[in-house]
């Protein structure tokens, strides 16, 4: 079906778009009798038709390891995006010509589940179907050191039986009309990550007049690209998950049942799951398999497990037992599970080859010297019986990042034993904290006591002490603090990269992390804005957050336009005699906080999560009184 559909449109687009471009680039460079040396229309015939059929279907987790077409079940998300004071939302049922063309470098950076990988690939499939231009759709995750962008996208392309020419192909990109959908930055190994992004940068600063679109959570590297114009996918509303909810069943019965539930006024407290279609999905999953409704994250994960351990197969009507290979029970495969989340975790990787998770599964057994099986027979099952686990070509991946991170999150608590306080520290200090974030959220649920001694606890210490030797009593009228923030601005009239603007910073600060940061054309200036912390931890706060803990509140900017306009003037106006000019403000009070604020409110930015400094040191002496009460054992033994 999809072959038929695909193949018209494909031709169409070979014939118009690609196929004149090809023949133009041989004319202008002379290469007519060496035309082997760059893809051909073959090439990309065959490319199109692989990535079409692949990216056309869905394998989510409510249909285990059943395919569905991606537009049966997709539901059209909103990206927002706030530039110069000015919000715009814009509802993606395809791909966003208009969008493109104005800023043609785009940055889709939001949580786990939020739907980034899926919302590219509409993208991919919708220029296909009408011609918008030549989409390349990259997996990050693939590239190291060693392999770098440009020979990806030979691979992507290439017959197996000849290499293209790099520089070649690199001048028929730079003719233009490319639309390169980089996917997964967060994906990318963090030995990698330096390499990897420099080589990035350069591609994209070679590759000419093409399209960009990069997906990630949000990590400190992005600031690498902030000449890409940022921005999010909103949440769903209640309207569009039980939309989704109904396509899972074809408005069945599970799903009436389901909302009819969560319409009842009993189940408010997971109000915010249903705006993230991932755990929409494994709402879905968890109810249709215990016809109950978990309340906390981690129950979600742990339904889904047990669903597809059990055999429960929606597409099949009712329970389906599929014989496992493996002949492990369910608590056995789930302690083999909660290693391989773990090891993978420590790779930093989520897709292996055949040798590389075979080891991985051998490796298991050497921790649990009583579980028995063969390494290929549990791979199987991990593909077929219970599948959490895809196969993509050569590649063997989670089906999606964040059950790797459950597993891990498990794997800490349950079996670590003894090293369980030294691995939490070891995230809790590690340079790349950011990349644990959705893994430390989960671990809050599971494990409360382990969370607040290991990462709250050392958090709100450093906060305290900070507080009191930055902040206390030199402002009158403090009453909020935020952690060791920043915000640098840079102005030029000269041209330069973001690159360089942000190790100007380092210079003068090497400690400064930054959160988030713009550039933007002013006039004849070049503005640049960056906002950031000198604390490492200051990620923790976003967790925190979304807990609603009592000593975590929210500063909010309503800026009016005009105003906004004018805050803008002020930062021109720190240009000092035509020469570069920088500018650095330490943000530990409400006045300053308001007035950058300001700024960045107008850049994408309207609210600041802030600490309670009173309420800080309350929690802190609350934490040290719980970790007290486990440690005193006599109450324990009396009586036995």
């Amino acid at each position: 079906m999809i072959e038929s559909v695909a193949k018209p449109l494909i031709e169409s687009l070979v014939s118009n778009i690609v196929a004149p471009k090809i023949d133009k680039f041989l004319k202008r460079v002379g290469l007519e009798c060496q035309k082997h040396l760059i893809p051909q229309r073959e090439h990309f015939m065959e490319y199109f038709f692989r990535t079409y059929k692949k990216y056309s279907i869905l394998n989510p987790l409510v249909f285990r390891n059943n395919q569905r077409e991606l537009n049966d079940l997709y539901i059209p998300l909103t990206l927002h995006l706030k530039t110069n004071g000015k919000v715009e939302q814009i509802k993606i049922d395809g791909y966003p010509e208009q969008l493109a063309l104005k800023y043609q470098k785009l940055l889709i950076t939001d949580s786990a589940g939020m739907g980034k990988s899926t919302i590219t690939k509409k993208m991919f499939l919708d220029i296909i179907d009408n011609g918008y231009g030549i989409p390349i759709y990259v997996e990050l995750r693939r590239l190291t050191k060693d392999h770098c962008l440009l020979h990806e996208i030979g691979v992507q392309l290439n017959s197996l039986s000849k290499e293209f020419d790099t520089q070649l192909l690199l001048e028929l990109i730079q003719s233009g009309g490319f639309v390169f959908f980089l996917d997964g930055y967060d994906e990318i190994k963090l030995s990698e990550k330096t390499s990897v992004t420099i080589d990035i940068q350069e591609f994209i600063s070679k590759a000419g007049d093409n399209t960009f679109i990069l997906t990630s959570r949000p990590e400190n590297s992005l600031v690498s690209f902030g000449d890409f114009q940022q921005v999010t996918i909103e949440p769903l509303k209640k309207k569009e998950a039980y939309e989704l909810l109904r396509k899972y069943d074809g408005q069945g019965e599970t799903s009436s049942l389901l909302i009819d539930k969560l319409k009842s006024g009993k189940y408010d407290m997971i109000d915010e799951f249903l705006k993230n279609p991932l755990l929409v999905t494994l709402l879905f999953v968890a109810f249709d398999y215990k016809q109950t409704i978990p309340l906390k994250k981690h129950v979600f994960y742990r339904q889904v497990y047990d669903a597809h351990f059990d055999g429960h197969d929606l597409s099949k009507g009712g329970s389906f037992i599929h014989e496992k290979k493996s002949k492990l029970d369910i608590d056995d495969f789930d302690k083999i599970l909660r290693f391989t989340g773990f090891e993978c975790l420590k790779l930093q990787k989520i897709e292996f080859s055949k040798d590389e998770i075979l080891i991985i599964l051998g490796k298991a057994k050497t921790f649990w010297p009583n579980i028995q099986y063969n390494e290929s027979d549990l791979l199987d099952d991990l593909l077929c019986a219970v599948p959490l686990f895809c196969q993509d070509g050569a590649y063997y991946k989670w089906s999606h990042k964040s059950l790797q991170e459950y597993f891990a999150a498990q794997f800490i608590y349950k079996d670590a034993k003894l090293g369980q306080d030294r691995i939490l520290t070891k995230l809790y200090n590690s340079n790349n904290l950011e990349n644990y974030l959705n893994l430390l959220d989960l671990y809050y649920d599971i494990d409360q006591l382990g969370f607040r001694k290991n990462i709250l606890l050392p958090f709100l210490s450093g906060f305290v002490t900070y507080f009191e030797r930055e902040a206390l009593g030199k402002f009158d009228d403090i009453t909020c603090a935020l952690y060791n923030r920043k915000c640098y601005s840079y102005i030029s009239r000269e041209h330069i990269e973001f690159e360089d603007v942000f190790n100007k910073i380092l210079e003068i600060d090497s400690s400064f992390r930054p959160h988030f940061g713009v550039q933007y054309d002013r006039n004849t200036w070049n503005v640049f804005l960056i906002d950031g912390s000198t604390s490492p931890k200051r990620p923790i706060i976003d967790i925190l957050a979304n807990k609603r803990l009592h000593f975590i509140e929210i500063l909010r900017y309503t800026i009016p336009k005009e105003e906004s306009e004018d805050g803008m003037s002020k930062i021109e106006k720190l240009q000092v005699n035509n020469i570069a000019h920088l500018l650095h403000k330490h943000i530990n009070n409400e006045p300053v906080c308001r007035e950058i604020g300001a700024l960045l409110s107008s850049l994408g930015r309207n609210e600041t999560i802030y600490l309670n400094f009173e309420k800080c040191k309350e929690e802190i002496l609350a934490i040290h009184k719980e970790i007290n009460i486990v440690q005193e054992t006599d109450s324990l033994l009396n009586g036995l």
